[in-house]
């Protein structure tokens, strides 16, 4: 049975810290569940880009639902910042820096739910940011997707073999990626869930503000739901 355990305060288990601190140190995937308003995904993604003062982000937007892309970014990054780098397959338009010209060619077009498309787009970003860092050090790479379900709509078998690619090159970096899939405990969870190190469903309840859940695969244990 999966062991409840304490996230942050008083009496936190050691042991999930210590899983915590090892996804940040190795690089980890973590899929984000459970049907939410937008607003409840964009301020956990937020939170998983997170602040500091050299950090690179990644951002691959498929969801059509979306109605403010920019709140997904913390308020010390915009798409204008040379250290982010967005691909948005909603519209068939990337934001990129200046001095990545020559990575991405102009003359190809963003297609609409194509899996492999923004794996190859994210992986050209992690490149090129591995690249200008000469070496990224752990959790500076932070990679979002939102989302993941008109991928898996299309083609859940090519979007999982993808995802899997994915996946590997951000652990190669030890950076962090978060993938949205509002959905909630079903069948595409279970089948997609091996793919990660993690998973955090998301809730909203009426007058209370939204919360979050953790499940640790690899120490078989999850937390119990607190304020996101």
């Amino acid at each position: 049975m999966t062991t409840e355990l304490r996230f942050r305060g008083s009496g936190a288990n050691p042991r999930f810290s210590e899983w915590l601190a090892k996804l940040k140190r190795t690089g980890s995937n973590i899929l984000l569940t459970g049907e939410v308003p937008d607003a409840v995904s964009a301020r956990a993604s937020r939170s998983l880009f997170g602040r500091e003062d050299r950090r690179f982000r990644v951002l691959g937007l498929t969801d059509q639902t979306i109605r403010n892309a920019a709140t997904r970014l913390p308020d010390d990054a915009s798409f204008d910042d040379p250290t982010t780098w967005i691909i948005d397959q909603r519209r068939g338009e990337r934001s990129v820096p200046a001095t990545a010209q020559g990575f991405t060619p102009d003359s190809d077009s963003l297609r609409t739910d194509d899996a492999r498309q923004l794996c190859d787009e994210i992986q050209t970003a992690i490149s090129f940011y591995d690249e200008r860092a000469d070496g990224l050090d752990p959790a500076e790479l932070r990679v979002g997707v939102d989302s993941l379900f008109p991928l898996v709509q299309e083609d859940r078998a090519a979007t999982r073999h993808v995802l899997g690619t994915l996946c590997a090159t951000v652990r190669s970096v030890h950076g962090m990626a978060h993938y949205h899939l509002r959905v909630p405990d079903d069948e595409i969870v279970d089948d997609l869930m091996g793919l990660f190190d993690a998973r955090v469903e998301l809730r909203r309840r009426p007058r209370r503000n939204p919360e979050q859940r953790w499940y640790a695969p690899e120490i078989d244990a999850k937390t119990p739901w607190m304020e996101l």
